[in-house]
């Protein structure tokens, strides 16, 4: 006797973007994993994790859904556990025939962690006046502090933002030469404080959406 028939996978929209998105933050802090164990920092590599997220993702794919932005969010989510499943799986081949060079990324580790030290300010009241001091009136107190800097967009959204963008590029037919990760980044991080001041928002949020079939770079200012 056949059994009951199994139905397909349907999320509405919303419960599938709330989907998407933690498995974006899961991917993101997967690859984070892997690369601390790559590091040293972990003892063990996060297969059980990556087991379970894997697997998700592919039932994602399976997903009935007729919006489109969704449809591409997923597409690209499972090519970036592509790439990423190759990095770990061609690095872990590495660590076990041992032509990994560990010991060099923990020196770059570190040295990226090293940070001067800012000078210290010294009190007007430590300073003993001099003679030549002594005739002129002091200097005003100054209270006033150096503006605060813009919030940075932070690495791992940078890179999510990136590879969505090339993936989008490539669905619409357009070339990614020359498209490295740097470029895009450093582009995106230069209109962060000219749209904060245009705008008078507190930080911004940058999305790719298609218009007239190409790809682009969308930035939302957040009040």
């Amino acid at each position: 006797m056949a059994g009951p028939k199994r139905e397909d996978p349907v999320l509405t929209s919303e419960k599938l973007g709330e989907e998407l998105t933690a498995v974006e933050e899961r991917l993101a802090i997967l690859h984070t994993t892997f690369e601390k164990y790559f590091v040293g920092v972990d003892r063990r590599p996060p297969d059980r994790e990556r087991k379970e997220l894997s697997d998700k993702i592919r039932r994602l794919r399976t997903s009935t859904t007729k919006n489109t932005a969704l449809r591409f969010r997923i597409q690209t989510i499972f090519a970036r556990l592509i790439s990423y499943e190759r990095l770990w799986d061609r690095t872990l081949r590495e660590i076990e025939e041992g032509t990994y060079r560990r010991d060099v990324f923990k020196a770059k580790l570190r040295i990226g962690a090293r940070k001067p030290e800012p000078p210290k300010e010294v009190p007007p009241e430590a300073v003993e006046p001099t003679i030549a001091d002594a005739s002129r009136p002091p200097p005003p107190a100054r209270f006033s502090q150096p503006p605060p800097a813009p919030p940075a967009v932070s690495d791992e959204n940078l890179r999510r933002l990136y590879h969505t963008y090339l993936r989008a590029r490539e669905q619409c037919g357009e070339s990614i030469a020359g498209l490295s990760f740097d470029s895009v980044a450093s582009k995106i991080r230069s209109q962060v404080p000219t749209l904060l001041e245009k705008h008078k928002a507190r930080s911004v949020e940058f999305k790719v959406v298609i218009k007239g079939g190409k790809a682009v770079l969308k930035a939302v200012p957040k009040s």
